[in-house]
């Protein structure tokens, strides 16, 4: 039996780095098995897709179908690590559907974020309170300046992401999150880096700024990149109030517990997020097994770091000016729980 219309376009899809478990997850619930199998449907499925992928249509109709981007867009990946690249393909054109989205539904004039980080951590301890510099105040300041933030969380089984992301649309940045860690403070450390590549004019119209990892092995200037070294200076002073801040000279017998309780008191004394000051500890004394157990019991009974970003993303966002399909992906792929 010949291949349909529609399998040569999800073949072409998938042979460009789109499985077609993803292609899928991307069609509206009311695209059915039976839908796909009718040739008059071919049209919309296919435009939905192109919609979603930022793709032209024209293109996808050929003999053979082919992929053009809809906007040429400079992609700069950083934070690789060597041999262990990925393709973040599709990761990368599902963020960019959903940036677009919130970015359009977003109700806040942009207003640029002070060059000085210092400046940013008296301004939003000052509007938005709080002790210290940790996940909710970081995210009101996001949103109050304009600057949406979304956890990408349920992108496709298996599939490829990156851990953060920044993009622009229309002069307003954007900010992606998508690595797979439940906790505030991994999640704040990502933001801070983030809104320090807006600070500094790292990221361009029309540019895509993706930190592939910003894991265990790249946790604060162990990059030759100097865009990544500046924005990790600008997070760890943000965060901590001190340029260049570590904590800790060897571990010693000190336990989990330990380390927890040790980075609460300081956190609280000197206004530094207790979660950061352990991720700080563990990176600089290689102790990462003993710093994500601290972590774990400083993240005892608080929501999964994605939840609380997404939670805000739904309170601010317009989803008046979107339409019902797409209101439905990004429930799906941005969910609060």
């Amino acid at each position: 039996m010949p291949a349909t219309q529609i399998d040569r376009i999800f073949g072409a899809l998938e042979s460009a780095g789109y499985p077609r478990e993803f292609q899928n997850s991307l069609l509206p619930e009311w695209v059915t098995g039976e839908m796909l199998q009718d040739e008059g449907a071919t049209l919309e499925v296919a435009s939905i897709l192109a919609k979603r992928l930022g793709l032209r249509v024209a293109p996808l109709f050929s003999d053979n179908p082919g992929l053009e981007e809809l906007r040429r867009r400079d992609t700069k990946y950083k934070r690789s690590i060597p041999n262990k690249s990925k393709n973040l393909s599709a990761a990368t054109s599902l963020a960019m559907f959903v940036a677009e989205s919130v970015a359009y539904a977003t109700p806040y004039d942009y207003i640029p974020f002070p060059q000085n980080p210092h400046e940013l951590r008296a301004e939003i301890l000052g509007t938005e309170g709080g002790n210290w510099l940790g996940l909710r105040n970081l995210l009101q300041a996001c949103w109050r300046h304009g600057v949406p933030v979304i956890y990408l969380d349920h992108v496709g089984d298996g599939l490829p992401k990156m851990d953060g992301m920044v993009t622009m649309f229309d002069g307003r940045p954007v900010i992606i999150l998508s690595k797979r860690s439940s906790s505030w403070a991994w999640q704040s450390f990502i933001i801070a880096h983030e809104i320090g590549h807006c600070a500094l004019g790292h990221i361009e119209p029309d540019e895509i700024l993706i930190d592939e990892t910003l894991g265990e092995q790249s946790y604060a200037l162990d990059d030759l990149d100097e865009d990544e070294q500046a924005a990790d200076r600008f997070a760890i002073t943000l965060l901590n109030g001190r340029e260049n801040a570590t904590y800790g000279h060897g571990t010693g017998r000190m336990s989990s517990q330990g380390l927890a309780d040790a980075a609460m008191a300081y956190g609280q004394a000197n206004h530094v997020d207790p979660g950061h000051v352990v991720l700080n500890f563990a990176k600089h004394n290689n102790a990462w097994a003993l710093g994500v157990a601290a972590l774990n019991i400083l993240q005892v009974g608080l929501e999964p770091a994605g939840a609380v970003v997404n939670d805000l993303l739904w309170r601010r966002v317009h989803q008046a000016v979107l339409p019902d399909d797409t209101i439905e992906l990004l429930r799906r792929v941005a969910p609060v729980e």
